[in-house]
């Protein structure tokens, strides 16, 4: 799940390059099936231009995980490339209105979709998801890529040196007689701007879901290499680019993961996949 947060008039637009698609593979990453052909599309879809940002910007998204439906305000072309591609290829090659220009989009199947969608696996329903809003992106913004193999900084998230600060979140208790345990509450992250900085609060965060949204916010590959499994809750105060002249600016986001999460997200080179963009334009409304 992801919730509103809002931006103070005139920041950057980089503050909003975050995961708001962690609804679709934070929990568990989309698995490739050879054998499933996903084929969704949205039978109506709205993608309007937002007014210019002010003091109440904020943005959201809606998708219910077994239906067609999904509905993102004030949201960056960018992190819906997100969305389609994942995280862990950075997108290279795209004009700067795909960060800097914000839409409102609304985009949904049939009734008849949304219960099949209800029989199907998780990982199937992110495989069909993904697939939709790679259509839509074709098919209204004319987008073209490929994966390239390029050598790029990553980053290796290890547990830092005086031990994990974040909070464990404990399994459901098991369920009376002998009944299964109830399941666990979704995942929660919260994003909050603020004139010193960004605050992220995560709740029934698996890894997955930290990677995720640091990746988003240092703009390259973070690589869980930390061997965690738990389920945690924390927050997480870094400095943004208008927060640099603020005396009380939260630090950077490389302090803020070693000192708040007892974490550290360690520089390297890889080759790894880069989604090229070969060819968008700005989207009609219709």
């Amino acid at each position: 799940m992801f919730r509103i947060f809002q931006r103070p008039a005139g920041l950057l637009s980089a503050v909003l390059i975050f995961p708001c698609g962690l609804y679709l593979y934070a929990q568990a990453p989309i698995v490739e099936e050879p054998n499933y052909t996903p084929t969704l599309t949205f039978d109506v879809a709205t993608i309007r231009p937002t007014p210019p940002p002010d003091a109440n910007f904020h943005v959201s998204v809606s998708s219910p995980p077994h239906s067609s439906r999904f509905e993102a305000t004030n949201f960056p072309i960018k992190a819906l490339l997100q969305i389609a591609y994942g995280f862990d290829a950075p997108v290279v090659g795209a004009p700067d209105w795909v960060a800097s220009t914000f839409y409102d989009i609304k985009a949904r199947s049939d009734d008849a979709t949304d219960a099949r969608l209800a029989r199907l696996t998780d990982n199937e329903v992110r495989l069909e998801k993904r697939n939709a809003i790679r259509v839509l992106l074709a098919e209204r913004l004319g987008l073209k890529t490929h994966l390239e193999t390029r050598n790029t900084v990553i980053y290796n998230l290890v547990v830092d040196k005086g031990g994990v600060k974040m909070q464990v979140v404990p399994p459901p208790p098991p369920g009376a007689d002998g009944e299964a345990p109830p399941p666990r509450p979704p995942l929660d992250i919260q994003a909050h701007g603020s004139q010193h900085g960004l605050e992220f609060v995560g709740s029934n965060t698996p890894m997955r879901g930290l990677t995720g949204a640091l990746s988003s916010m240092v703009e390259a590959p973070v690589i869980d290499k930390t061997g965690l499994t738990g389920i945690y809750n924390y927050t997480l105060q870094f400095g943004r680019e208008w927060s640099e002249h603020d005396p009380d600016s939260w630090p950077s986001i490389f302090t803020a993961v070693e000192e708040q999460l007892g974490l550290k997200l360690e520089a390297a080179h890889e080759s790894v996949p880069n989604l090229v963009v070969d060819h968008i334009t700005k989207p009609t409304e219709n």
